[in-house]
Formats: C-alpha cells, structure tokens, sequence
C-alpha cells in the first residue's frame, strides 16, 4: 500500500501543488518544482516524499509560521476531494508543517489548524502526537473536547489521534502504560452514529487490550448492551483478547468452553510448495448442551527467518449452533505479502474453538 502511495507523489501533482500555491503566494515555480523534484526523489519511500514537501513549505511560505497557517488554510479546500486520487493522504504534509513550526505557534493556534485541516480535506492524526507528548494535559482537554464536534471527521481525529498504538506514528509510551486521558474520549464516543468514529474507538480500545487488557474488558462490561453502536465497538475492540482466547471477553459474546468428541483434522499436503494451497477439513461432535455462540478460528505457526515459529490466528466463523455436528473446510494460499514473508521448513496449522485449541498438525512448506 505505501508503494502504491509513493507512486501517487507525482511531478503532476507537484506541479498542481506549486500552480494552487501560486494563486496564494508569490512563489518562484520552478524553483519550487524543482527542489520538491531534486534527487534522491525518484528513491524517496512514502513518507520520505511527504516530509520533503513539508520542507518545501517551510522554505518557500512566509517566514511567518501564521501567516504560512493561513496560507495552507487556503489552498487545503483547492487541492483535496477529487483533485488527486489519495489526495487526504498526500495532503498530510500540511499539518505537518505545523509540527515543523510549533516552536513558532502558539497551542490553540495550533490545534486550531490542525481541527481545520482534517475536516478540510486531510488527517491530523499523526500531526497531534508531538503535541500530545509535550503538552499531555492541555492537547487532550482539547482533544476530550472535540470528540462532540459536529464534523465526523474532528470526532474521529479525537480518538485516532490519541491512540497508543497508531500504525505509521510514533507510539505514546505513556497511554501504553496508563490509557486513563484516552478513556473519556473513547466513552463519549462509545456509541457515535459514524462507522468511521466507531472504527477509530474500535482500534483506539483494541491498541490499549495489548498493553491493558483488564481495562478494556472493565470498558465492555460497563458498556456491552447499552447501544447498538456500542456492541459493534466493543466486539471489534476486543478482537485481539478474543484470538488470544481470553475467557472473558469470549464469554461476552455466549462463547463459553465446550467439550468435542471425534475430532478430526485432514490436510491437502504433507508436503506443501510456496505459493499453493493448503486444504484442510475439521470435523467434531459437540458434547452436552449446546454453547450460545460457537467461534470457530483457525492458527497458523509460521517458520520465520531466525528458525522459531510465530503463531497468527484467522477466524473462520461465528455462529448460534443448533446442531452438535461441526463439519468445515477451509484453504489458505501461501504467497508473500508486503506484511509477511514466508520461510520453508516445518509449520502446522491448528483448530480452535471458543478459544480453545482442539487439534493441531504439521505440514513442510518448501520454499
């Protein structure tokens, strides 16, 4: 994805970029193309051609860090929507740049731009954590206060901003330890009538189960049932504990510990090579009253490049059984992605159910 991205920092774009500033700025467009342009550009990763066009703010807006706000106020709106495919993500150099020159900005003139920015046409989800790290109380009394503004998008920034773990971002050691400043954030937005709010709390509260579990279960057992919303939430925001087989949040849901019988497990190879399929049949008989919800998942012990495996969970299914037969088939294609690659050598794959491992076998990728 972030290749695909990188391709999108086009010299089209840099040229829409520097003919949109002109209409704002005296700017020499050459000059800035070219710098923008200016090797290593063509070698440049993702996020290595956004900080270079931050640089090129920096250097060719006012000296004025307000002035050179405004301006980026300005040409927001003219360079987002359809201007450009990814255009919120190409975008982020713009509060960015207010990162580069928070020195020289006060903290509401800050916060002010960046609330502007992300319900403008970008995100200001990563642009917030630098603040957030100086300035912990005061940016998340601001932030605890945009989580009721009207825009969507501000809502959102309120939890995605401040989540522990964000993806791409510098992690906040200190909501890793101690999520109490991202908690009233997350209830006033537990039942938030957007999907794109609900995804970013959902995550927000998923980032805090890895390093707080007992606080996110408190958190679905206060709130589960309330709301609508709230259980989509809460479901999605213990996806983690519930691979891992925590007994409490799988009980959440009526899957509760079952006894099988005759269980069996049948793979497509012994002998598996890289980039086919791995077919597999489980079949087992449930024991004694049925359970209120049976989650069925799948695990996979990966061969990695230091010769020690790696487990990675995958859910199959999530059902109210009315029968004691469980009869299911399942492939997986080993093929490279860009988050993870494959190692030849002994794996197994294994069935779990309700969070409990029922039965597991090997197989050889050769690779």
């Amino acid at each position: 994805m972030a290749e695909e991205l990188r391709s999108y920092f086009s010299v089209e774009y840099v040229d829409f970029l520097a003919e949109t500033l002109k209409s704002e700025v005296n700017l020499p467009v050459s000059e800035f193309t070219a710098y923008c342009l200016s090797d290593p550009w063509t070698d440049m990763a993702l996020k290595e051609r956004m900080a270079r066009l931050t640089d090129a703010m920096v250097m060719f807006l006012p000296s004025d860090a307000n002035e050179g706000t405004e301006i980026l106020k300005r040409i927001l709106p003219k360079i987002s929507g359809d201007a450009f495919k990814f255009a919120d993500m190409l975008n982020m150099f713009v509060p960015d740049y207010v990162v580069r020159r928070k020195d020289d900005l006060t903290l509401d003139a800050a916060l002010d731009a960046l609330v502007f920015f992300t319900h403008h046409g970008t995100s200001s989800e990563f642009a917030i954590r630098p603040f957030i790290l100086e300035q912990t109380e005061p940016v998340m009394a601001a932030m605890q206060g945009y989580a009721s503004h009207k825009h969507q998008d501000v809502r959102r920034f309120a939890s995605e901003g401040c989540r522990p773990r964000l993806p791409w971002s510098m992690a906040l050691p200190a909501f890793k330890k101690d999520p109490a400043l991202v908690l009233p954030i997350l209830e006033a937005l537990r039942a938030d009538e957007s999907k794109f709010v609900q995804k970013s709390v959902a995550n927000n509260l998923n980032d805090i189960a890895k390093d707080n579990p007992d606080i996110v279960l408190e958190f679905a057992e206060k709130w589960l049932g309330t709301h609508v919303n709230t259980n989509w939430i809460v479901r999605h925001g213990l996806r983690t504990l519930l691979k891992q087989g925590e007994p409490r949040a799988l009980a959440f849901f009526g899957a509760s510990p079952i006894e099988l019988q005759n269980s069996e497990l049948e793979l497509s190879h012994q002998n598996l090579d890289f980039g086919g399929s791995l077919t597999f049949n489980f079949d087992a008989q449930i024991v004694g009253k049925l359970p209120d919800n049976l989650r069925i998942e799948y695990a996979i012990d990966f061969m990695k490049s230091n010769g020690k495996c790696a487990r990675k969970v995958f859910k199959i299914s999530e059902i109210k059984p009315s029968k004691r037969e469980i009869s299911l088939k399942k492939f997986h294609k080993f093929i490279d992605y860009s988050t993870r690659k494959h190692y030849g050598g002994v794996h197994s794959v294994a069935v779990i159910v309700n969070g409990q491992e029922v039965i597991q076998k090997e197989f050889e990728l050769i690779k």
